[in-house]
């Protein structure tokens, strides 16, 4: 069968199969076939997103506050919950089938012979959708590291570092300086660069120093506090280092670091919001799976995609807030993630656990999960494991042995991915 008369699911079934190993990076393929395209950027401002953790949250707030305050915004994000349109949002709304076989389409004409993974693939797609619909604003997230990913072969006019942990060990390392460098590599000379991560490496700036980026750095450049139970306030300087505060600002449902990482950002960009208008944009921000609160068959779910160490410290706290007693966690995990920096970070929030098998590509049996839970050192640890996700869920849900308190679904997007249909949820 001729690709030009692709569906979208034989379009992403032939991506998975078309390249000799999933993760490859580098920019040369890409950067060949992102030049045959000649996509059009000149009056689109574009914001690059890297980082470990945090990039799905602000983009969703600079997102948010740029919808609000009247722009046009066109986003790329990964991976995906559900299907695979909701990487790419056109102001909002996920893109059709129609539109991302278009893009397929043009960028299997550009490439000729040249082999692209699955993920670079999508990635020039996007930037073709982005050519193609012309927005005031790109936003666009790094899918690992930033340097050789594809995303970069793009000019970002702001330049985002949101957070640094250990994660992709395999292709990144297992050092945050070296972690930092590679993702600074989306800074470009002379444009505004910003890093949110509150204890970050040296080589970020002096990354951005070499470079001739000008950064803006959290507690040297701006700073935020709450000012009460339901308000905060930021204080900062704009692209023309003029002094910006902005008090009273409703707290979003998205972590507040990113928040002040996205604020920073919208001053340094040509595009202006009014107070109000980031306001709003903070109260409407929110993300799927990512502290997602569900009702079900009168249970109190709280849906996570936590899967590294530094999201699970920041999924753990939050929850000793509100569940001194601890919760029912359902956790399903891959192979190349630190299971026992997770569970031991997760440990002291956690009353059971039900370790469920993910049956996908590098997924952990809930069995080899139990292995790294009984090897932390918890004692007596309450322990299930189970065949699925939906299975785990069902088990705490029936009316023989239902559960009180909340149950949390984390570990990884196949995970929370995986409760979505048992739950019957939709995407935010």
């Amino acid at each position: 069968m001729n690709r030009s008369e692709f569906t979208l699911e034989q379009w992403l079934g032939w991506m998975e199969q078309s390249h000799p190993v999933a993760i490859d990076l580098g920019l040369k393929r890409v950067q060949t076939v992102f030049n045959s395209l000649s996509l059009d950027f000149t009056n689109v401002h574009v914001i690059t997103v890297a980082g470990t953790n945090g990039k799905g949250s602000t983009v969703a707030i600079l997102d948010a506050i740029y919808r609000r305050s009247g722009y046009r915004t066109v986003c790329y994000t990964s991976p995906h919950l559900q299907v695979y349109n909701e990487r790419v949002r056109l102001n909002g709304v996920l893109v059709d089938d129609a539109s991302l076989v278009a893009a397929f389409n043009a960028v299997d004409q550009a490439r000729e012979d040249t082999s692209l993974t699955y993920f670079e693939m999508g990635t020039l797609a996007a930037l073709w959708l982005v050519a193609d619909q012309q927005p005031d604003v790109a936003l666009l997230e790094v899918g690992l590291g930033g340097r050789l990913d594809a995303i970069n072969v793009v000019d970002a006019d702001v330049a985002v570092v949101t957070t640094i942990d250990i994660d992709h060990v395999d292709w990144l390392g297992d050092d945050r300086e070296k972690i930092g460098w590679e993702k600074a590599g989306i800074f470009r000379e002379g444009k505004p660069a910003v890093c949110g991560e509150l204890n970050p490496p040296v080589s970020i700036e002096n990354y951005s120093r070499e470079l001739g980026s000008h950064l803006r750095q959290v507690n040297k450049s701006f700073e935020y506090r709450l000012q009460n139970d339901t308000h905060w306030i930021w204080q900062g300087r704009d692209f023309n280092d003029a002094s910006v505060v902005l008090a009273g600002l409703p707290l979003p449902r998205l972590p507040l670091q990113n928040a002040a990482t996205a604020l920073q950002t919208i001053l340094l960009s040509d595009l202006v919001c009014s107070p109000a208008n980031i306001a709003q944009g903070l109260r409407d921000a929110q993300v799927s799976g990512r502290m997602e609160i569900v009702e079900y068959q009168g249970h109190h779910f709280i849906l996570d995609v936590a899967h590294n160490p530094q999201s699970a410290i920041y999924l753990a706290q939050q929850l000793k807030k509100t569940e001194p007693n601890g919760v029912q966690l359902i956790l399903g995990m891959l192979a190349d993630k630190d299971c026992s920096a997770v569970i031991e970070a997760l440990s002291s929030a956690v009353a059971c656990w039900h370790l469920a098998t993910l049956d996908v590509p590098r997924g952990q049996t809930a069995e080899q999960l139990s292995s790294y839970v009984f090897e932390s050192g918890i004692d007596n640890p309450n322990l299930v494991c189970h065949d699925t996700v939906a299975d785990a869920i069902n088990s705490l849900v029936t009316t023989d042995t239902a559960v009180t308190g909340t149950i949390v679904v984390a570990g990884s997007f196949f995970t929370v991915g995986g409760a979505y249909p048992v739950l019957n949820r939709e995407l935010l």
